[in-house]
């Protein structure tokens, strides 16, 4: 019977709760923030990838457009130097007359290449025309290397300069009949320390642009590496952010689910003692948070209500059992008077009808004993322990055969199992009736017997009595059960119709069940099973329950 006793109420208030329009939002918003907020550090991740792959890629374009150019530029001019001192030096030395001006004609083609070819470098592939170029020269502290290249760019110019005064000179020489030979000498030992200046120069060039390529390098490198802090960084919040989602989700949302979950499971199995406190947090969860505890409440009023009609009507039938039993002794005992006074008159009639009398008085004194005891079972709260089961069935064995002494049945007993998990009283007695079935119901067997086995499963013990009597048919099997159902009629066999419906009752508050199985003239079986572990079972849900307290 269920009690309405004041316990500790189970709090779902939150250490650390969110802020308040977190709590107002529905859990589906909830996730929603938290994903989106997933979402946008991964897109930040991808976007700062993206930034720092395209540095990279500018810093490999401008070595391909600025630093190789420049440094082809710079050995092509050097080879051209050498080309023009060599056809000067044929040209003062060994070459004919009639070929000096294809020759002269040559130089000033390669000279006004070179120069256009330096120009070139100087408007296209010099660190200073390039912004990004000079600011990273700049912020590594490399400015010495624009520096030396505008002087070497200015250095060259000028050589470029007097090459071309020199090959003036030596044009104008050479024609004449009479060349002034100590000038051409003179010219032609200037201008090849002029083409000497310019390809230092040009060394100069191609190393300082190795240089700078060097830089590009070390700044690609630096972002390279950057790039990779900074994700790293990135997937450390991300991480970090997951991380957080989860034990808020867990702490705001998981864990109270639990505890919410652990009451409904006390209240399922009738422990109204449970209560729900208020959800912090107006989502779904909270909304069924207050339907259950309107339910609970509700449940708690309507359980005291029928605890309280249990009562009245439990003292009722005491009552009514008290009051109907007085005149029912007095029936029989003025019944056996009167067969006594008309024992003399051999009257059939009058014989008869006393006995009717007597026998209805019996029957239905010992079908409001019934009802007593049935009714005492129900309210009983029938505390469990583990007991010896095979010897209480032989225990009701001797018991029986020393009541019944027209006992002829042979009686076989195989129980694989010897302990059982329940309170032993209410088990006998239902063992005592259907035992006490199975002797009456197959009395007028040619050869009767009873067996009574077992069986062990991973979750019940099973516990059947066999006999071979009259059985019956499968349509009223639903009808074995119920309070005052008869089979057969009281003069055929005897009974209350209230053994099967204390069976009945000793199975559902053991959480379990009893069926029968049956066929008309072979016999019948009646199957009753306990729950395996309840025992465990029912230590773990006191813990759960003191823990939760």
């Amino acid at each position: 019977m269920l009690e309405t006793l004041q316990s500790p109420m189970i709090r779902y208030v939150m250490r650390g709760a969110p802020t308040g329009w977190f709590r107002h939002l529905t859990i589906g918003k909830k996730f929603l923030l938290s994903f989106s907020l997933i979402a946008t550090v991964l897109i930040f991740s991808l976007a700062a990838i993206l930034v720092y792959l395209s540095r990279v890629n500018s810093y490999v374009d401008r070595h391909q457009r600025i630093t190789v150019p420049a440094v082809v530029t710079a050995a092509t001019s050097q080879q051209t130097f050498f080309h023009m001192l060599e056809q000067v030096h044929h040209l003062l030395e060994h070459q004919p007359p009639d070929e000096q001006a294809a020759t002269l004609a040559r130089l000033e083609q390669m000279l006004s290449q070179t120069t256009t070819s330096i120009d070139n470098y100087r408007v296209n592939h010099a660190a200073r025309t390039h912004p990004i170029l000079f600011g990273m020269l700049t912020q590594h502290r490399r400015t010495d290397l624009a520096d030396l290249e505008d002087r070497t760019m200015d250095g060259i110019t000028a050589a470029l300069t007097r090459l071309s005064e020199y090959q003036r000179t030596i044009a104008t020489q050479l024609p004449r009949v009479t060349p002034d030979e100590t000038l051409l000498s003179n010219t032609a030992l200037q201008y090849e320390r002029a083409i000497r200046a310019l390809e230092t120069a040009t060394t100069t060039l191609i190393d300082v642009h190795r240089k700078i390529d060097g830089e590009m390098k070390l700044e690609g490198d630096r972002l390279v590496n950057e790039a990779r802090l900074i994700v790293l960084g990135l997937i450390s919040v991300l991480g970090l952010l997951i991380v957080l989602t989860y034990l808020a989700m867990r702490r705001s949302i998981a864990q109270p689910l639990r505890r919410l979950a652990a009451t409904a499971d006390r209240v399922a199995h009738h422990d109204l003692t449970a209560q729900f406190e208020s959800w912090p947090n107006r989502d779904e969860v909270g909304t069924l948070a207050i339907s259950l505890s309107s339910m609970v409440t509700n449940l708690r009023e309507r359980t005291a209500a029928l605890t309280h009609k249990t009562k009245e009507l439990e003292a009722f039938t005491y009552s009514i059992a008290h009051d109907l039993k007085g005149p029912l002794r007095e029936i029989e005992g003025f019944s056996s008077l009167l067969e006594k006074q008309f024992l003399d008159q051999r009257d059939p009639h009058v014989t008869h009808y006393i006995d009717v009398i007597r026998k209805s008085s019996l029957r239905l004194t010992h079908m409001i004993d019934a009802l007593l005891k049935y009714s005492r079972l129900e309210q009983q709260d029938l505390p469990r322990t583990r007991f010896n089961v095979s010897e209480m069935v032989s225990s009701l064995l001797v018991d029986r055969q020393s009541q019944l002494s027209d006992i002829t049945h042979q009686v076989t007993v195989g129980l694989p199992f010897a302990d059982l998990y329940g309170e032993p009283v209410s088990i006998r007695q239902a063992l005592v009736n259907l035992l006490d079935n199975a002797f009456k119901f197959s009395r007028h067997s040619p050869a009767p017997s009873i067996h009574i086995g077992g069986q062990q499963t991973p979750t019940e013990r099973i516990l059947w009595i066999q006999d071979n009597g009259i059985g019956f048919s499968a349509d009223q099997k639903e009808k074995l059960f119920g309070l005052f159902e008869r089979l057969r009629n009281a003069q055929e066999f005897e009974g209350t119709g209230v053994g099967l419906a204390i069976v009945k009752m000793v199975a559902d508050k053991h959480g379990g069940r009893v069926w029968a199985e049956s066929l008309p003239g072979k016999g019948s079986t009646f199957f009753l099973a306990f729950p395996d572990g309840q025992e465990t079972v029912s230590l773990e849900r006191s813990v759960s329950a003191l823990r939760q307290d």
